[in-house]
């Protein structure tokens, strides 16, 4: 039986993307597991069947773990990462209608499923799509809004291994040298011979397991290490990840496979503050969260002496890891400065060794590689990503310019299981956004008009209309909203039913509304011209010019 040591740190050992839980039954859905649904945590105080606490066997377990991923901080210690006091940087929002109608088919075939179903098939608590800086699509669920921060799991190795190749670039880290002439603590370690690339590309050859089914798996004796609870009487074993760290024993060479393993992190972690001078979670702090005007202090979970768990403890906002994203998607440039070189990206981007990957049997992940505690996909768009459990991801597309953070509660934790509904997704998205860019389609983001019939609109006006799949036309006719429906065959374009609110405005804008309501009700049909303006032609001949910001 599970004591209660290792229950209380089962988040620390749930944050491999290879590992499962498996599932007596099959689990409830999306919509019937949210926090809400179920009663978590609600009232003062909870229902005793309704509350949750870090000691629970099953605290992390679906579908607890609904509402325990947005609640760290109330279960356990932790240590802020600082958001700074130069301001919340501008996240231009610029929704995208037709994505939630985007196809894919998923990875091992079946029927095509859309980005929409998409969202509860992998019990997304929120999705945000970046698209060339701008918000694209935003949806939340679950215990997740826009101001709640979520657990990142092993997107934390990814925050980690960054930091680390911030300071190679730098000429900081040697990756050549061996972590036992950095850290002389763990000289006698597996580590010890082990040089910081083969940490960070995680080919160390270490005598350590992460099999949870098995009760003598060392993962057992780490998770006790980095409990933060007291230990049990009697107990003479390591009692810090620092601690721990120095015990693991070597198992083969390193260099020659493929290893995931979270320990592997925690070293990465020990170097950064050792080359430093401070902690992970001060440094990543002082390099990139405090430039990046995030929205909200970050924070890590902590160890017994304050030490962050630097593979799985980092917890933030939905849209503040979108900035840190984009950051990486930029190279590492935010607002005309050069946060960290882009020199540190580009080594993480060139990939690791395939082959030593394929060791590892990701049947998924064919022809992927890991470098710098990142997947590289090495596709064409050479897409790479920070990934975690339970479907937590930063997926990063380069040639698309394309940024998807994604905060999840999947009943199973490893990637394998959302990983056919994920990455066929993802491209999907990349593939309808570039197409847009080539040739704007109807459907899609919001038209600005320029021009009613020749008399121009009035400066400033944010006259606009939204076109959705499901045939509702949404927008704004001036200063009151618009309202309609709509029905598309090919070029032909009819507008029906269009009113407004009834919000009084001055004169002039009320006439140009009115204008606005006569002529879309006489459109017949549609056009892009050379420029990318949308054109809608009247049956008398007027048109109305819109453009996308």
């Amino acid at each position: 039986m599970m004591n209660p040591i290792m229950s209380a740190c089962l988040t620390l050992f749930l944050t491999l993307g290879g590992a499962a839980m498996a599932q007596d039954k099959t689990p409830l859905s999306a919509q019937d597991s949210t926090p809400e649904a179920l009663g978590w945590m609600q009232g003062f105080p909870p229902a005793a069947d309704k509350a949750i606490r870090f000691t629970d066997p099953d605290y992390f377990a679906f579908p607890k773990l609904r509402w325990t991923v947005c609640h760290f901080r109330e279960m356990m210690p932790t240590v802020a990462v600082r958001n700074g006091n130069g301001g919340v940087s501008d996240l231009p929002v610029d929704l995208d209608a037709g994505l939630d109608a985007v196809e894919f088919t998923p990875l091992g075939g079946g029927d095509p499923m859309t980005w929409d179903a998409a969202f509860d098939a992998n019990y997304t608590d929120g999705i945000l799509v970046l698209h060339k800086g701008r918000i694209v699509y935003e949806r939340y669920d679950g215990c997740l809004n826009d101001d709640t921060l979520h657990g990142a799991m092993s997107v934390t190795k990814s925050l980690t291994g960054l930091m680390a190749e911030v300071l190679v670039a730098e000429g900081k880290l040697d990756e050549t040298a061996l972590l036992g002439d950095i850290i002389p603590q763990l000289e006698q370690s597996a580590f010890g011979d082990a040089t910081v690339r083969q940490v960070l590309e995680m080919t160390t050859a270490l005598d350590y397991s992460e099999d949870y089914s098995d009760p003598e798996a060392e993962v057992w004796t780490y998770a006790e290490a980095g409990s933060p609870l007291p230990k049990p009487e009697g107990y003479d074993g390591p009692r810090s990840y620092f601690e721990y760290l120095q015990t693991v024993q070597k198992d083969g060479e390193h260099g020659e496979a493929f290893g995931y393993k979270t320990v592997n992190s925690d070293a990465a972690g020990w170097l950064i503050a050792r080359t430093t001078g401070v902690s992970a979670a001060d440094y990543l702090s002082n390099r990139i969260w405090s430039k990046i005007g995030a929205e909200r202090e970050a924070f890590y979970t902590v160890d017994s002496i304050g030490t962050p768990f630097a593979g799985g403890g980092f917890n933030a906002t939905l849209r503040d890891m979108a900035r840190f994203g984009q950051l990486v998607l930029q190279e590492g440039e935010w607002d005309g400065e050069q946060i960290i070189p882009a020199e540190a990206i580009a080594r993480i981007r060139q990939g690791g060794d395939t082959d030593a990957f394929a060791k590892a049997g990701y049947d998924l992940l064919d022809g992927w590689s890991y470098r710098g505690m990142w997947w590289l996909s090495h596709d064409d768009h050479g897409a790479f990503a920070a990934r975690g459990v339970h479907g937590q991801t930063v997926w990063v597309d380069p040639t698309a310019e394309m940024v998807i953070v994604r905060f999840a509660s999947n009943p199973v934790a490893g990637n394998a299981a959302n990983d056919p509904t994920s990455l066929p997704a993802y491209r999907a998205v990349a593939d309808y956004l570039m197409a847009q860019e080539r040739s704007a389609q109807l459907v899609g983001r919001e038209w600005y008009i320029e021009d009613i019939a020749g008399k121009g609109v009035i400066d400033n006006s944010p006259a606009n209309l939204l076109f959705m799949p499901d045939g509702r036309l949404a927008g704004n006719a001036g200063c009151n909203r618009l309202i309609a429906s709509y029905t598309q065959d090919g070029d032909a374009l009819a507008i029906d039913q269009a009113g407004t609110t009834m919000m009084a405005c001055p004169e002039a804008l009320m006439n140009q509304e009115r204008s606005l309501l006569d002529f879309l009700s006489m459109v017949e049909s549609y056009s892009m011209d050379e420029t990318g303006a949308l054109v809608l032609t009247t049956s008398n001949g007027a048109t109305i010019t819109a453009r996308r910001r």
